[in-house]
């Protein structure tokens, strides 16, 4: 009975730390790129949703997963970080018109 319970808060913490380092990635990512939205928790969005696209992408590459914080794989999480505010950049800049 103890293990059970034992792996159920060991899978819980991997979880928690996963969500946490998708988030923080995505938050980081966000500031770098100012994607020009102004939405509280976009950027933490971003992570969570850069890392269900980055491994998606990682897996059609075939690549290895490279460096693991926990069970958190890091290239692809800053990969799919990326192209998820890239992909907001360019619809703020699209919605923002020409500036000449």
């Amino acid at each position: 009975m103890y293990a059970v319970e034992h792996q159920a808060v060991d899978q819980t913490f991997r979880v928690i730390q996963a969500t946490a380092g998708a988030m923080l990635v995505g938050w980081l990512v966000e500031r770098a790129l100012d994607t020009g939205f102004r939405v509280r928790g976009l950027g933490l969005l971003a992570g969570l949703i850069g890392l269900y696209a980055g491994t998606w992408i990682w897996a059609c590459g075939g690549w290895n997963h490279g460096p693991m914080l926990g069970d958190l794989a890091i290239a692809p999480t800053i990969v799919g970080a990326f192209a998820v505010c890239g992909v907001l950049k360019l619809v703020g800049l699209g919605l923002a018109g020409p500036r000449w």
